[in-house]
């Protein structure tokens, strides 16, 4: 056993120790399974709403468009700043009304707000449609990470078959609570990385940031500008449009959201992510440093840019680090996701069938339809093919059609009807311990 896998098993180990050990005794309902008790504070928070944006696809996905289209890699950076904006004055909302109505799933939402479970039900089959590409392209990610990363001595196959199990385990035993404490380790160690090879591989190999974009643009100048047809502006301008509205509108970003303790902690979260997203201004970098120093990928092969690059310049030790950031890039939002689509196919389908059903065997058939779409994205994981971001997009696809309703939902102004008892509340509460003044 080599070093580099050696390290691997070792945060594996950490991880799954301190999920379990932050779930014990903790799973009573689905309620504290899915969302942790609706008891997570800022920090935890931002770690998972960021373990939503940025997986293994960083690693690999994002760091392989780079690679072959360059200056299109920085869509992500722009429609994540331009989701945080709807975001800050979205979020609050959601959490708010979730909390008062004991919502515990996306699709309950939609049901309470429009007074309609046939809506409830066609939300939750269009976001577990939604969700299963994103948890088979975490789970590609990391096989490839995995594979390369062990010198071959893991194939990729393997890899996934393996990250499916662990985090399956660890997803029935401790839920969010679970995930968002893995979700720390994750981004410490992935942020740590990127940011280090996204500024070393440019200085080591060519000088300088400008240095290398020089380099790039004798070498492959067409990275640099958006083509006429394909990547192109309208390309650009599309997607970022169509994934900035998109942002929040993942069952699983609902889940965390319903989770989140506070308005506070959530704003907080949409102020500092656009920060937090220049991580992928790094993995563009490093893709830009690949063209010249490995020219000669192609196609799906991109995504190895980084490890590849990797390979040539750093010892085994280092390699494990790269290969365990994305085994656990890509364990945290799968895990995140597998607990939306139990808690929403029990929430809105299971439980109408069967409203006697008690709230610990309610947890457990959430857990047996987590375990499923644990497979069936398995499956999928093994016998598709294509580049990573592509099935980011199809998500995208299926889940924006949901922000028309959102927004007349969550967004609804008051008349200055309802604003004048509003008001009249506000003030019958103020005086309520004192003698009301005379008018």
């Amino acid at each position: 056993m080599n070093i580099s896998i050696t390290i691997m098993i070792a945060f594996v180990i950490v991880c799954m120790y301190w999920a379990i050990k932050a779930g014990r005794g903790k799973n009573g309902n689905m309620e504290e399974w899915a969302l942790g008790g609706r008891g997570m504070g800022a920090i935890v928070t931002f770690f998972l709403l960021a373990g939503e944006f940025f997986t293994a696809f960083s690693l690999t996905g994002l760091v392989g468009l780079a690679y072959n289209s360059g200056i299109a890699t920085l869509y992500i950076m722009t429609y994540i700043s331009i989701g945080c904006v709807l975001g800050y004055f979205l979020l609050p909302k959601i959490r708010r009304y979730s909390k008062e109505h004991n919502l515990v799933s996306q699709g309950e939402f939609f049901e309470k707000k429009y007074t309609s479970p046939f809506l409830g039900k066609l939300i939750t089959i269009v976001g577990v449609v939604a969700i299963v590409p994103m948890i088979v392209m975490a789970l590609k990610g990391l096989g490839l990470i995995v594979s390369v990363a062990s010198y071959g001595a893991i194939s990729a196959t393997v890899a996934i078959w393996v990250g499916s199990i662990i985090v399956v385990i660890y997803t029935l035993i401790s839920g969010l609570h679970g995930s968002s404490r893995v979700a720390l380790i994750k981004d410490v160690l992935t942020f740590g990385v990127l940011l280090f090879l996204g500024l070393y591989f440019p200085f080591h190999y060519h000088d300088g940031i400008g240095s290398m974009i020089k380099d790039v643009s004798e070498v492959k100048a067409q990275v640099l500008f958006f083509p006429d047809t394909g990547l192109s502006l309208v390309w650009f301008i599309s997607s970022i449009v169509l994934m900035g509205l998109g942002v929040y509108i993942w069952p699983h970003t609902f889940l965390s959201t319903y989770a989140a303790k506070s308005d506070k902690a959530l704003r907080k979260n949409s102020i500092l992510m656009p920060l937090y997203s220049l991580m992928q201004l790094f993995s563009c970098f490093i893709g830009l440093a690949a063209i010249l120093t490995i020219p000669n990928l192609s196609g799906a092969e991109s995504d190895l840019a980084l490890i590849q690059l990797v390979f040539q310049t750093f010892d085994p030790w280092f390699v494990g680090l790269i290969g365990a950031a994305g085994l656990l890039a890509s364990l945290v939002p799968c895990s995140v996701m597998l607990i939306t689509v139990g808690s929403m196919i029990t929430s809105n389908i299971y439980i109408p069938l069967k409203p006697d059903t008690s709230a610990r065997k309610q947890m457990n058939i959430a857990r047996s339809f987590a375990v499923v779409a644990a497979i069936i994205s398995l499956y999928l994981s093994l016998h598709s093919s294509g580049a990573l971001v592509l099935l980011q997009l199809i998500s995208y696809n299926f889940i924006i059609q949901l922000f028309p309703s959102l927004k007349e939902s969550a967004c609804h102004s008051p008349s200055f009807v309802e604003r004048l008892i509003g008001y009249k509340k506000r003030l019958d509460r103020r005086f309520s311990a004192e003698e009301k003044p005379e008018l």
